[in-house]
């Protein structure tokens, strides 16, 4: 694998670069000039609306006639960067396409702040695997990303009982001391596992990459969440593992970093997620300039810094003069 350290952004939204082609232009000129190689922009939110032209999901109705995410990946093309849009999977709220055909499909979670579909029923794959081909089929771009590639929580629906009760677990009983919760656990893995599986087929055929953000607390996000992304890195199913190391200690950063890279064993590469401005993190330039340091030390390959309009031009001037 190349030597070289890396750079990429995360970017809430197409919006975020301009009202129009040339401010679109300007901002991945502005990124290209900090030595940034990778956008990551989020075109399906969790309220359920695509912001890229499908015809598999709703349109966002504010997504304009001149189409951002077209302008930036040509833009980015231009500028030898890469352009990997980002969707939020299994989150499906009020404007979801696929909760409106069928609402027996949503999860069934005994807390959460947003409504999601659930992650391992056949239908709702179906769905999102048909929406990532349709932004495969319809754009430039350069890659697929996978994020809350994950269920959300621990989902209790009529699908995933009757799944579980034939294998002799009763998901409204068994508790994290019982055997049968390891059983519910690998089940929820493999389910999610099959989905990469499947994007991991979708990208090869297409000749694009495929990254994902993943938690920062594994082997604890396999019980919360069904996430087992050292399984996906031991099986070759993503070609950039972006943990998300949210944190505003650069000794946590450091030691996770120290972890991660050890899971991953070299079987892809691991740019670390920096928090410039998250809900656990708030970095200052000074900061983030350790962090970037103390990721590149720890062994990562890059950095994934989370978010673009977050970025101002003394952070990215830093980022430029890092000799490393």
């Amino acid at each position: 694998m190349s030597k070289k350290f890396h750079f990429a952004t995360w970017a809430h939204s197409v919006s975020n670069f301009g009202d129009n082609p040339q401010e679109v232009k300007g901002h991945v000129e502005r990124l290209s000039g900090a030595g940034f190689e990778l956008i990551i922009p989020c075109v399906k939110n969790p309220p359920g609306y695509a912001d890229f032209k499908t015809d598999v999901a709703e349109v966002n109705p504010t997504y304009p006639d001149w189409d951002p995410l077209k302008v930036l990946a040509e833009s980015a093309t231009e500028y030898n960067m890469k352009v990997h849009p980002w969707f939020c999977i299994f989150p499906e709220g009020e404007h979801s396409a696929l909760l409106k055909k069928s609402p027996h499909s949503a999860a069934v979670h005994e807390s959460s702040r947003m409504r999601w579909a659930c992650a391992c029923r056949p239908e709702v794959q179906e769905y999102e695997l048909a929406l990532y081909e349709s932004v495969a089929d319809g754009y430039p771009i350069h890659g697929l990303h996978l994020d809350y590639m994950r269920t959300g929580g621990v989902c209790r629906c009529d699908y995933c009982k009757e799944q579980m009760a034939a294998r002799g677990v009763d998901v409204n009983e068994v508790s994290t001391k019982d055997p049968g919760f390891a059983q519910w656990v690998d089940w929820r893995c493999e389910r999610i596992t099959s989905f990469v599986e499947r994007m991991r087929e979708l990208t090869r055929n297409k000749n694009i990459e495929l990254s994902a953000a993943v938690f920062a607390d594994l082997p604890s996000c396999r019980n919360s969440n069904g996430q087992d992304w050292a399984e996906w890195a031991e099986k070759g199913l993503v070609d950039f593992m972006f943990p998300m190391n949210y944190d505003n200690s650069t000794r946590n950063v450091k030691l996770r970093t120290r972890q991660h890279v050890a899971l991953i064993s070299n079987r892809c590469p691991v740019w670390e997620g920096l928090g410039k401005a998250s809900s656990n993190s708030q970095l200052t330039t000074e900061v983030m300039v350790e962090q970037i340091r103390a990721a590149k030390e720890e062994g990562a390959q890059g950095v994934v810094l989370f978010h673009y309009p977050a970025l101002s031009d003394e952070d990215l001037s830093s980022i430029k003069e890092l000799d490393i």
